[in-house]
């Protein structure tokens, strides 16, 4: 990496006030799983600004007010290993343990997960579906933004004037709550899902009062299905309904043809998890 220029800040307000000097020639770097693959296969300007941010202490995970807490710095495998998170955020837990390999876990990021802004991204799915909140520090001060209004920004206007996503704020689940998760993936060992599908639902016995479905890897970036909330809420999760709703969530999806899937088999997976993920909760 001869050809880059290197900032390693320690300081949050120093770290953006250098991304907003720098302007569009900044990439921020966290645990690099992603950035680095990109730059040894040449798909990057070699000529860009590298800044740093793995010592701004954005790697905690803590409880406050019924959410929890977690820095953008954490990486997937304390996440997936924190019993703070496996008591109150299981959704996530679960699926911080299934993505990429061990050892990439070890140094990705849920920050990274969000800013690399892929269709397959499993935590941005699993923070949707639980209600997250990112929070963004900029040269301008902080920002509150729900996360399925972060992903459909554009892509100038997310980190704005030197932005850093600091952390995120997750709702704990409550007494009512329930959630499911599934995903289909190409063989065993392999992170990248084909179709996934996370859900948060608060029941009544077996009426949903409200729900989070939100479906990953069929559309330009995950997404909170509209299908779901207009079908089930304040209705009863019968097996009829939930066939129903597998089939016209058809409608909100848009697979793509890839070396894992075909959007064919993306379309029939998708109904398929839509359904078994609903079962879970009904």
């Amino acid at each position: 990496m001869s050809n880059e220029t290197f900032f390693a800040p320690s300081d949050l307000k120093e770290a953006c006030a250098l991304l907003s000097e720098l302007g569009e020639t900044a990439v921020i770097l966290a645990g690099g799983t992603d950035l680095m693959v990109r730059f040894n296969r040449r798909r990057r300007n070699r000529k860009e600004t590298l800044v740093y941010v793995g010592n701004l202490s954005l790697d905690y995970i803590s409880e406050t007010d019924g959410r929890l807490i977690i820095g953008a710095c954490a990486t997937l495998a304390d996440i997936a290993d924190s019993p703070l998170v496996k008591k109150k955020l299981p959704l996530l837990a679960l699926t911080c343990g299934e993505m990429a390999s061990p050892a990439i876990r070890n140094a990705a990021t849920l920050g990274g997960n969000l800013g690399t802004n892929a269709r397959n991204a499993d935590g941005v799915a699993a923070l949707m579906a639980l209600g997250a909140v990112v929070v963004i520090t900029s040269a301008d001060g902080e920002s509150r933004i729900p996360i399925e209004e972060y992903v459909s920004m554009p892509k100038k206007q997310k980190l704005a004037n030197g932005g850093i996503i600091k952390q995120f704020e997750v709702p704990c689940l409550m007494a009512d709550d329930r959630w499911g998760w599934e995903k289909l993936r190409q063989r065993r060992g392999e992170g990248r899902s084909i179709v996934s599908v996370s859900v948060r639902a608060g029941m009544t016995g077996d009426i949903c009062k409200r729900i989070r479905l939100v479906l990953g890897a069929v559309a330009v970036h995950p997404f909170i299905s509209k299908t779901a909330i207009q079908n089930l809420e304040g209705k009863q999760l019968s097996a009829d309904l939930i066939k129903k709703v597998s089939e016209e969530i058809v409608a909100e999806i848009d697979p793509t043809s890839d070396a894992r899937a075909s959007a064919w088999y993306r379309e029939k997976a998708a109904q398929a998890l839509v359904r078994r993920t609903l079962s879970q909760i009904a």
